[in-house]
Parts: structure tokens; sequence; C-alpha cells
């Protein structure tokens, strides 16, 4: 075989790609050489943009009503797979839902193999004779209510196999051909995309439709060459230097159930907004493709063999300049969670006769699990483990959560307590402000958004709130000095919330969605901020980047993936003080700055897959 230089970039992409997805490349002599470029391609060093940024950015659950929408591929945002067969839904002309998706016989990624339900099905005949999901609906309309949900034109839907998919709500078909079909979205509203297949293997030959792609026109040929994100979705990404994907990876739901490596999300899986959560590989993708540091969590359940494939994954895939920041769990110390729960009976059953309180069991358990975690990883990750920066999460308006997990004092026995001394290298708090008293909210709302700001800045009836928080902050600063231990921000920003007791519509909820609006609200954030520099913070990681506003707060910096950002002074105020943040001050603690890299193409598949 002759190689000129455009055959051998083919073949490059070639074992780059049979690679990630677990082939074994059939041609050899070059291999080492390719494999090589092919860890070359997925290796990004922090940019310009982010290299010396005090701030991170926490990212939100992936599904086609999240207004992240982060995928050139919007199929991705679905849930199918082959645990998940219920990201489907089973209908009929005049019912969305016959309740017979657990009869749907899909695929190892996650595809229908035939429209035929399984023998298990107790409806004879069954109800059934399409299946569908929901694209882009119920997104919030950009710009405070004023702009779009999602982007009007022509999309491109592309599949192997043979079969027939339909389009409704705010799609109509223009023109279908086999393996692929335009559609054209020309007012997009909040109904969304109803994505539905009527026939699958019509010939009975085993080509039934799959590898499901669904993209903006204008950007097929993003999809063609490899990409995975939207690149407007990059730029917004670009000056935070570190990413958490607590949410994309559903700690807080099924995903911190996962106990088998086997049983995680792949990258092969039809949708990526199941209740698992989004893939390892393409987390790891996404803080390549922005040269940020990526923010794991470790499911509360995992077992120790997927504690340490985990470890080996993120090693293998994670850009060479980039760390590693590794969290047990997500806030093992909320009675919310069920996190909370299952550490404190493991407590309670590993030392039945301490006779101490939930809590304690809790904390004590919680700190050796994640000393353990933390030995694991930095072994693994051997002379690259300075890479891995450990952290232990805990209460931020109370110190000694943080205190009685690093001290450990039940897991006695050689070489265990403290779990300080186990490779944990600082301690997270979130440090969120302005969450007044529930039954005050009504009265407040009522007094319009300046008696809101004047209790979260401060005012002669007493202690505010962003000096509260500058309290705990300080407290931490103390505690931890005898640790020698930096605390950081897991999460933060404001934490308004109306619901469950108010509803969407309500004063109350409206009131705090107008209050985020305001631009008391940026120049708060510009305040929390500075105080977390002056108690002595490092990262503080904003809680989030993207999410529609309603009774269940208004986390998102941007309500929607269309809010206008550029120029920054017509960006939400929030946006804008983050923003404006990073720009006035370069990361102030030693060894905090990134080496810059070269402009973030979007990169090639992550490098390998273990076990």
């Amino acid at each position: 075989m002759r190689f000129t230089l455009s055959t051998f970039s083919r073949f490059v992409s070639y074992v780059c790609e049979a690679r990630a997805y677990g082939a074994t490349a059939t041609v050899v002599g070059l291999a080492s050489l390719v494999l090589a470029l092919c860890a070359h391609n997925t290796a990004q060093a922090a940019t310009a943009s982010n290299a010396n940024s005090p701030l991170g950015v926490n990212l939100m659950n992936v599904n086609y009503y999240n207004p992240e929408q982060p995928f050139l591929n919007i199929f991705k945002t679905s849930g199918p797979s082959k645990s998940n067969p219920g990201g489907w839904s089973t209908g009929t002309v005049m019912v969305y839902s016959t309740g017979e998706e657990p009869y749907l016989q899909v695929d190892a990624n996650g595809y229908p193999i035939t429209l035929t339900a399984s023998s298990a099905d107790p409806h004879s005949p069954q109800l059934f004779t399409s299946v569908g999901l929901l694209l882009e609906r119920g997104l919030p309309k950009a710009n405070a209510g004023t702009g779009l949900p999602y982007r009007a034109g022509k999309y491109v839907v592309l599949y192997d196999g043979q079969g027939t998919l339909t389009y409704g709500f705010d799609a109509k078909l223009v023109s279908s051909s086999p393996g692929r079909d335009v559609f054209i979205v020309a007012n997009p509203s909040q109904q969304g995309i109803d994505f539905r297949m009527t026939s699958t293997d019509p010939n009975h030959t085993g080509n039934y439709i799959r590898n499901i792609r669904v993209v903006k026109a204008e950007e097929e040929s993003l999809v063609d060459a490899g990409n995975v994100f939207e690149p407007s979705f990059l730029s917004l990404m670009k000056n935070f230097r570190v990413i958490r994907a607590m949410q994309w990876l559903e700690i807080d739901d099924a995903g911190g159930l996962l106990t088998n490596w086997a049983s995680r999300p792949q990258q092969t899986d039809a949708g990526w907004g199941g209740p698992n959560g989004v893939p390892l590989e393409v987390v790891l993708q996404l803080c390549n493709a922005v040269g940020a540091d990526c923010w794991l969590n470790v499911p509360h359940k995992a077992n120790n063999d997927y504690i340490t494939q985990m470890a080996s994954l993120a090693h293998a895939n994670l850009a060479p300049t980039q760390k590693v920041y590794l969290e047990f769990s997500n806030e093992v110390w909320n009675g919310g969670y069920a996190q909370f729960n299952y550490a404190s009976a493991q407590g309670q059953a590993m030392w039945p006769s301490a006779g101490v309180s939930s809590f304690t069991y809790n904390r004590n358990w919680y700190g050796m699990r994640t000393a353990q975690m933390c030995d694991a990883w930095k072994a693994a990750w051997g002379a690259d483990s300075a890479r891995v920066v450990c952290v232990l999460s805990a209460q931020a308006a109370q110190a000694s959560t943080a205190i009685s997990s690093l001290d450990c004092a039940l897991w006695t026995g050689t070489g265990n307590a403290p779990c300080s001394a186990h490779h944990i290298d600082a301690v997270a708090i979130a440090p969120y402000f302005s969450q007044p008293p529930r039954q005050s909210a009504p009265s407040l709302a009522s007094g319009g958004v300046s008696a809101l700001f004047a209790q979260v800045n401060g005012s002669s009836t007493g202690v505010s709130s962003l000096q509260e928080v500058a309290g705990w902050e300080a407290s931490y600063a103390k505690a931890l000095a005898p640790y020698k231990l930096p605390f950081i921000s897991y999460e933060g920003g404001q934490s308004l919330v109306g619901g469950p007791e108010y509803r969407n519509g309500s004063a109350v909820v409206n009131f705090y969605i107008a209050a985020n609006r305001s631009p008391q609200m940026g120049a708060a954030y510009t305040t929390a901020l500075d105080n977390w520099k002056s108690n002595g913070g490092q990262i503080y990681t904003i809680f989030a980047d993207t999410y529609g506003p309603g009774m269940y707060g208004e986390w998102g910096a941007l309500e929607s993936f269309q809010d206008t950002v550029s120029p920054l002074a017509s960006a939400p105020p929030k946006w804008q003080a983050i923003q404006n943040f990073i720009a006035k001050n370069p990361c102030w603690w030693a060894g905090c700055a990134g080496a810059i890299g070269p402009p973030t193409p979007t990169p090639s598949p992550p490098v390998l897959t273990v076990k």
C-alpha cells in the first residue's frame, strides 16, 4: 500500500476511530505511531482564555428539555440505551405512550430492532404502532423570554438501516431519501419536535434503523468530521478553568447508583440523556476540547474495581497538561440525598458498637471512602498523580462537617485514620447566598427587587446574606490551617428557589426571576467572588452554566443556549459579572495557572476505553 499524505491522514482517522470504539486495528507496522497521533489529537493544553481563570462552571443534566443543548447531534439529548428502552415512547396515532416501553426489543445501543413487542407484553395484540421521543421541547425562550427557544431552519436526519421516520409538532418533512431526511422548523416553539419511527427493518433482514443523527443543516459537515459539541457551546465554556460534570453524570440520581464498571453509560448509546448520565469519555472529551481541568464525581455505590477502572480511563483520555478534580459522590453531608442515608448506613454497619449519631457515621464513612478513592486514583496515575486533585466536600455553613471527615476517628487500625493523611488535596464547599426564609418570601416580593438586595447586601437590620457567607469562608480558612489544606468551591452563586411551595406563575417565583435578571444580581455576584478571593478561597465553580428559570430555581448564569452574550454588555447580568471577574482577577494561588496551548479545535474521539 502506497501512503500519500492524504491516504495517511485517512489511515490515522480510521485507526483512531477504531480504537475509540474498542476495535483492533488490522494494519500494523505504523500502529504505534498512529496511536500516538490519536493521543496527540485529543490532548489540549489550557488556552489563553482560561489558563489563568479563577473560576470553573457546573454543567446541567443532559435531556431534551435542558436549554444547555451542548451537542451537534441533538438526538444525543434523548435517552434511549440498552439499559433504558424507556427512552423511547410506545405510541399510536391518538396516544403518546401505551406503557409498553419495557417490552421493546432493542440492540446493545438502545435502537429498536423491530416494532414488534417481546412475548412478555401482556397486550395481545400489542397496542403500539410506533416509537417516538421528543427533542428541543419545553425550552425557555432566549433573552429573558423575548427570543426563540431553539434554532429555526433546516435540520438533517442521518441514519443507517431501513425504515420510516416521521416528524411532528414544530417540524415539517421537506425531503426524504434512504438514510437521509430533511425537515424544517419555521417557527420554533416550546412544543419542540416529535421524532417518531413508524417502521424499521421492513424486509426483515436485520437492517433496522440505527446510528441516528439529527443536526442543523449548516453543521452537517462538522458531524461528518466526527465533532461532538456545538461550537457556540464550546465558546461559552472557553473562559472556565474547571468544568464540573456532576449533573452530566447524574450523580444525585441513577448515575450515583452505578456499582459495576460494565454498567456505565457508553459512547455508542443511542442517546446520552438517560438516567445513568453521559458517558465518562464524552465528559473528558469536552474538557479536552476546552482545554479545561475536569471535575469528576465517583458514584457512591461504585465498587473498588469501578473506581480503579474510572481512574485508568481518565488517565488515558485527559490531556497531559490538565488536572482532574476528583470527588466522591456529591453532598454526602446533605440529608436530602440518597447518598447521605447510604453513607450513614454503611458507617453504622462498619462500626456497630460506636454508638454515635447517624450524621457522625456518615461523616466518618464518607471520609474513609474518600481516602480510599484518593489512594486508588493516585496509585493508578503513578508519575502523574500530582495532576489528581482529590477533594473532600463539606457543608459551607459548618466547618465541622469537613473536620470530622478529615479526622475520621472511627476508622481505626494501622494505616487508616486520619483520612487527611490519604492524599486529600483540598476541601470543597458551596458558598451559596441570598435564600431568604420561606415564610418571608411573599412580603419580600411585595417590596420589590430592592427589598431583596437590601437583605443580600446588608442593611441596618442585621448581617447580610453575603456577609454571612463570607463568615463561613473565614471559618474554613481558620479550621483548615492545621491541615495545610486549601478550600475551594464545588458549587456557588445565588440560591433563590420558590418551589415546591410557590409554583410557576406565582408572585414569588416571578419575583425571583426578575431579581436574577437584574443588574443588582450581577453586582451581588461580583461581591461574592471578591469576598471569596479576600478570604483565601481558591478555584470557585459557578452553579451553573445554563438553566431555565422557574419554581425549581434560577440556577443558570444563562437561561438559554441562545442568550445573547456578545457583546458582553448585552449578556445577562450574572454572565457579565462572571466573565468580568475572570478578566480582572487572574488566579491568585500558587501553581494555579495552566500551560497555554493552541486554539481549541473540537477533539478527535477519546484514545482508549479500558476493560
